[in-house]
């Protein structure tokens, strides 16, 4: 039984230092992955502080008139400018005292007076400004009018006779205020809804945790490195309805690849002849990390090598080895075998161009009652069956972080191959997938890290177009399992598996 480290680190002293490049792959990750909600965030407050703005905004009406103060029987300009000042002074005392409030009420033949008086004095001069704030402009207006008629009266007890002559009014006043208000709501809940959007990026960035160089991988798990499948990058064909899959029978696909693959062909049959094992379990910790195109390749890679093999997709609730077989037709699938609806001779299709060293039994259509017969004796029947027609059993399954399908077939299987794809899934998530199967009790042969960064990109690239896991949603978190579209993994490539 294969072993895992539990902690991050082959050493105590070994401390998690910030890798630079690492850093800014976080960040351009979080980036492509929530740069939608940093938007939504945005709009969604912009728009609750604007009908909120909207809904409850008051409204604010100022009247106010400029006039010049000149004492009574006087024509010097000082006297009449201190005679403004005093006014604005003494303002605040006759306010509060009540008089003017009470005079200018009567005036208006009300209780009180409506709204808020102010009066200010210009600095060197004898102008004196009036002005009424109150929600309803006429009354505003009304108000004002009322204080410059009897403003003087009230004042002449406190600084003796004064004569006003206006300069300048407004009339009527607009509510100039309201849209400044609106706008700066907007702006204000925009700059809210953005700052919790780079919140919640910055902690997702700093908390992802993901395997991005097999280095990583070797401090990180205690599993014999099997290799890597170099990243390739993509073009999207989107004239085509049905798109070609890496698949090794593809002349297309590049030498490097062809490679990789065949390099990990050798060391994983090398292990198997050495354990006597004739069957492989192929899974990975969650969808996306490349699985399905590892058990495809590795299948091809043996039968062309003069391997019988026969590949199994023990997928129910979303069988996808046809699609990456690039095989158009539909054949009975391994719930049909095991329901004793058609013979296993039946269900076995051969992969033309291989010579018939090649025999895969497909998945059939999604079907989530099938993935109970997993762990069946009928399941190990099967399996047992298989061995003793081919040279290698390769089973492609569910993702093991992710469903119990994997490390239920690890009872029935002699080994197993996982599958980590760069810059996908969480160290967390690996551990646990690597746990739950290494518990089935099946021999963990190791691990292939896929789409390596770290060596030079292929030149020709690939779009897949095949149903997929649909991230984590496609199997309904454990529950409500279905079988989801093609979905862009995090680095915008539309992948399988």
């Amino acid at each position: 039984m294969s072993e895992y480290r539990e902690s991050y680190g082959s050493r105590p002293d070994e401390l998690d230092k910030i890798d630079l490049s690492n850093l800014l792959v976080d960040i351009s990750h979080g980036i492509r992955k929530l740069w939608w909600l940093v938007i939504a965030l945005t709009v969604i407050f912009a728009a609750q502080t604007y009908f909120s703005a909207r809904t409850f905004y008051q409204p604010h009406y100022v009247a106010s008139a400029t006039m010049s103060v000149r004492a009574s029987g006087s024509s010097a300009s000082y006297i009449n400018a201190q005679s403004a000042k005093q006014m604005a002074e003494v303002f605040p005392y006759i306010l509060t005292s009540g008089v003017l409030s009470d005079v200018v009420a009567e005036d208006m033949g009300l209780d009180y007076v409506p709204g808020t008086i102010t009066a200010t004095a210009d600095e060197g001069t004898n102008w004196l400004t009036l002005s009424v704030s109150a929600g309803d402009a006429q009354t505003a207006y009304d108000v004002l009018q009322s204080v410059i008629e009897n403003y003087p009266k009230v004042a002449e007890f406190v600084i003796g006779e004064t004569e006003l002559t206006i300069l300048d009014e407004t009339g009527v006043p607009e509510d100039t205020g309201r849209e400044v208000v609106i706008r700066g709501s907007i702006r204000r809940g925009a700059i809210k809804g953005a700052a919790l959007g780079i919140l919640i990026m910055g902690l997702y960035i700093l908390t992802r945790r993901t395997v991005k160089s097999r280095k990583d991988l070797k401090k990180g798990v205690n599993l014999e490195d099997f290799g890597s499948l170099p990243y390739i990058p993509e073009k999207k064909r989107r004239k085509k309805k049905f798109l070609s899959s890496v698949n090794l029978m593809n002349e297309r696909v590049p030498q490097a690849y062809l490679e990789a693959v065949r390099k990990i062909r050798i060391r994983v049959m090398n292990e198997m002849q050495q354990k006597e094992a004739r069957s492989l379990l192929v899974t990975s910790s969650v969808p996306g990390e490349g699985k399905t195109t590892m058990a495809v390749n590795l299948a091809i890679a043996m039968a062309k090598q003069g391997t019988e093999v026969i590949l199994v997709d023990c997928d129910p609730r979303n069988p996808s080895v046809a699609s990456y077989m690039n095989e158009k037709e539909k054949h009975p699938g391994l719930g049909a075998v095991l329901r004793g609806k058609v013979s296993l001779e039946q269900a076995l299709t051969p992969v033309k161009g291989l010579d018939g060293k090649l025999r895969v039994l497909y998945g059939g259509a999604p079907d989530n009652r099938d993935a109970r017969l997993l762990g069946t004796r009928g399941m190990k029947k099967l399996i047992d069956m298989l061995k003793e027609q081919a040279e290698v059993v390769i089973l492609d399954t569910a993702p093991s972080e992710l469903l119990a399908d994997a490390p239920t077939l690890g009872k029935f299987v002699d080994c197993a191959l996982y599958v980590i794809k760069y810059d996908h899934a969480r160290l967390r998530q690996i551990r646990n997938g690597i746990r739950a199967l290494d518990m089935s009790g099946v021999d963990i042969l190791g691990y292939v890290f896929n789409q390596d960064h770290s060596g030079k990109s292929m030149g020709y690239g690939y779009s897949y177009g095949y149903r997929r896991y649909g991230g984590y949603g496609g199997y309904g978190g454990y529950g409500h399992y279905q079988s989801g579209r093609g979905k862009k993994d995090t680095s915008g490539r539309v992948q399988k598996d």
